[in-house]
Order: structure tokens, then sequence, then C-alpha cells
């Protein structure tokens, strides 16, 4: 047999090189995990925006528009800031 690199190395480097690669396929095998995440995320918000665009289409993006101030102008109003922070609703006096 025909001596190798590994032939020179004392035995902790080879067992630093045994755990280096234990933990690079590790590593690896989480990155794969997390880019799948990834992806599933990436096609969530695309199906999100599509749904949106297809209501749009329907119904109308200006009636959309007004709904979404017509549910956040109730939401200021009936779930006031945290800490009794006073504010005005949009459009509202006092």
């Amino acid at each position: 047999m025909t001596p190798t690199i590994f032939d020179a190395m004392p035995i902790k480097v080879l067992e630093e090189l045994e755990r280096i690669e234990v933990a690079t396929s590790t590593i690896e095998r989480r990155a794969f995990m997390l880019e799948a995440d990834a992806q599933d995320l990436r096609l969530r918000h695309d199906e999100i925006v599509n749904s949106w665009k297809l209501r749009a289409e329907r119904e109308g993006l200006e009636n959309l528009i007004a709904e979404r101030q017509r549910l956040e102008m109730h939401a200021w109003v009936c779930d006031p800031l945290p800490c009794r922070v006073p504010a005005e609703a949009p459009g509202r006096s006092s």
C-alpha cells in the first residue's frame, strides 16, 4: 500500500479531521432542511399574494382597500394601545 498524507498525521489530528467530517455532514443536513423550509415559505408567500390578486380581480382593488380601511378603523377604536397610551384614531377628534 502506498503511504498517504494521513499516514504522517498524529492520531489527534486524525480525530480532529473526523470531528470536522461529522460536523460538516450534520450541518449540511440541517442546511438542506432549512433550504426546504425556506422554499416552503416562498411558496406560501406566493400563494397568499396570488390569492389576493385573484380576489382583487373578482371584487375590485378599490373595494378591498376600502374594506381594509374599515377593518383597521374598527380595530383602532376597539383595541386600544397597550400601557394606556393615549391615542386618537385617524380621522377622529375628541
